[in-house]
């Protein structure tokens, strides 16, 4: 069979081929069986009306089309395998002509990837330190998870913590709401009842009972509210405010931290894990910057239905999940006051740079010959198991028990194809930061010991020492895999497909 190809961009592939006419009469003898059996012939059995009364009574436009709806998955398929076509997405069929049958297809194939000169990327990393102000935050956070409450006779203020009956009524809503006893923190960012509750709360007194109204913002996620006047009746019971303890050598030696017994022991202690915080959040933010950096000087050539994909994943994770069954995702969208489309438009830029993510960071996998192995995902799975035990006696009685249950419900075929995809990518981005944050020293070195090789070998060939000039050769091939960066030793266990994440910023 007859066929032609043609590379399009966005990583699809044109073929049109000609049906054998021997194969569609084959497939339309199959398509009158089919056909036979579901329609009603006067004076035949379900499947026994011969071909002509059958094509007559459905039309012939009819049985080709189900004709070509049996032949053409197998000649795709035949197509496919005999033209090594590379497909990631179902294909499209357009049928251009009858007589003969031709058919046209475009297929999405795998992206192609150009990282260009990576090895010579470079970006500065800055320092970070932590300052006195957020040491003293830190501590004041740890004194407040060992705070009292203690009752104040005043006004609420920020800070405190209220006990009251509140009653909320909403414009256009025949029942309000009630809640008995209700005890809660007067505090920016905590969400409680509606937007603008504890604004109008901070400063009344004990007791009651407090009315008070406001209209919600017209912008309101809960699009059935928005705009809405919500009004409360509030009796205040009780107002507590937070006394805090001293920050002195008791205080720390009754919170039972190994190794700190005295304030300045917290201090440094405190001190040291917000430093490495400080350098872990840095880092992410450093990385994220070197991907962008590695797809801005990248050639990518890839197919739309792979946003199509991201844009499902950031829809599944932005509706809580509710793209699980039709019936949730409505209520869900219901619920936003958006279309699907609505969303999904709204996605399409994070889901594009999220896949152009992903794929510069597959190929540098592929191009750094970065593997994890099974006592990789093995030791990963024992951290997790570390984690979750947390620091209970490893011969404890019984701890074997549940460690051996827990590594059954970790240790999944889906857990370790995730853990692996993690881990490649945590690779691949050490090994981009280690390509990157070399000083710019480094390269012009490189590049200098490679022209003095050049010119070495030059001198070495005029002089026919063909021993010598072997020495060059390998020495310029050492000194240009030191200049691009490859300095792993490949790993005999990587295969041809390599799970990267997909990269959000962070």
């Amino acid at each position: 069979m007859p066929v032609t190809t043609e590379r399009l961009p966005r990583s699809l592939v044109a073929l049109k081929f000609e049906v054998e006419q021997e194969r569609l009469e084959a497939s339309m003898g199959r398509a009158v069986q089919r056909v036979s059996k579901q329609v009603r012939i006067p004076g035949f059995r379900p499947g026994k009306a011969p071909r002509d009364l059958v094509e007559r009574t459905v039309g012939r436009s009819a049985l080709l089309q189900e004709a070509l709806d049996l032949l053409l998955p197998a000649l795709y398929s035949e197509t496919i395998a005999a033209q090594a076509i590379d497909v990631i997405g179902q294909p499209e069929f357009e049928l251009e002509s009858l007589e003969p049958v031709i058919v046209n297809v475009r297929v999405p194939v795998r992206p192609t990837i150009d990282l260009k000169d990576y090895g010579s990327l470079r970006a500065p990393r800055e320092p970070v330190q932590s300052t006195a102000e957020r040491l003293e935050q830190e501590l004041t956070a740890l004194r407040r998870r060992f705070a009292t409450l203690e009752p104040v006779e005043r006004a609420v203020a920020w800070g405190d913590t209220v006990r009251a009956d509140v009653t909320a009524a909403v414009e256009g809503q025949a029942e309000p709401h009630s809640e008995q006893d209700a005890e809660f923190r007067v505090e920016q960012g905590t969400q409680v009842s509606l937007p603008g509750f504890l604004e109008h709360l901070a400063g009344l007194e004990r007791g009651g009972p407090h009315e008070f109204s406001f209209a919600l913002p017209a912008d309101f996620e809960a699009t059935e509210l928005a705009g809405k006047t919500v009004s409360y009746t509030v009796r205040i019971h009780e107002v507590k405010h937070e006394v805090l303890p001293e920050l002195d050598d008791d205080f720390v030696q009754s919170i039972d931290e190994e190794g700190v017994t005295s304030v300045e022991q917290l201090r440094e202690r405190v001190r040291d894990n917000l430093q490495r915080q400080l350098e872990q959040a840095a880092l992410g933010k450093y990385q994220d910057e070197l991907v962008d950096l590695l797809v801005a000087g990248a050639e990518l050539d890839y197919p739309e239905v792979l946003v199509e994909r991201d844009i499902d994943r950031l829809l599944d994770q932005q509706s809580n999940h509710a793209t699980h069954t039709p019936e949730e995702l409505a209520r869900w969208l219901e619920r936003v006051g958006k279309t699907e489309q609505e969303v999904r438009d709204a996605l399409r830029e994070q889901a594009d740079l999220d896949v152009r993510r992903g794929l510069v960071l597959g190929e540098l996998v592929r191009r750094e010959q970065i593997a994890i192995t099974e006592q990789d995902i093995d030791g990963e799975l024992e951290l997790i198991l570390g984690g979750t035990l947390g620091g209970t006696d490893d011969t404890a009685e019984g701890n074997d028990e549940r460690r051996a249950q827990l590594r059954g419900m970790f240790d999944t075929p889906e857990m370790r194809a995730s853990l692996r995809n993690r881990l490649t990518t945590q690779r691949a981005l050490d090994r981009l930061t280690e390509i990157c944050s070399q000083p710019a020293e480094a390269v012009e070195e490189a590049a200098s010991r490679q022209r003095g090789t050049r010119r070495r070998r030059g001198a070495q060939a005029a002089a026919g020492g063909e021993a010598a000039a072997g020495d060059a050769q390998q020495s310029e091939q050492s000194e240009q895999s030191e200049q691009s960066g490859d300095t792993q030793e490949p790993d005999t266990e990587q295969g041809d497909e390599h799970g990267v994440e997909p990269r959000p910023l962070a």
